[in-house]
């Protein structure tokens, strides 16, 4: 639970309303859709969110990819399409020949 005090995770109503018509309609990939549950869990907007163990067990994740997903919505400044999205590499892994 320290590191969800260390990071909290504040999402306003309409964020929360995007999250979770993500979560329910239309095609995702699972990745982003499992990292919008757990920004929905760990949302202290509307209460005080479980600990981290109760919230890992019931999402089905671990408790570092709840750390790594807060810490990306504090890195972003609160963008839930940065924290949910892919990152895009830099540079492609091998110069292109031409």
């Amino acid at each position: 639970m320290a590191s969800q005090l260390k990071r909290p995770v504040t999402l306003s109503a309409r964020d929360r309303e995007e999250l979770l018509r993500l979560t329910t309609t239309g095609v995702h990939s699972a990745s982003a859709i499992r990292r919008a549950r757990v920004l929905l869990a760990l949302d202290t907007s509307v209460g005080e969110p479980d600990p981290k163990e109760v919230i890992a067990a019931r999402l089905g994740v671990s408790g570092e990819m709840l750390r790594l997903v807060a810490r990306r919505f504090a890195e972003t400044g609160g963008d839930i399409q940065a924290t949910i999205g892919r990152k895009k590499r830099a540079l492609p892994p091998v110069p292109s020949p031409v």
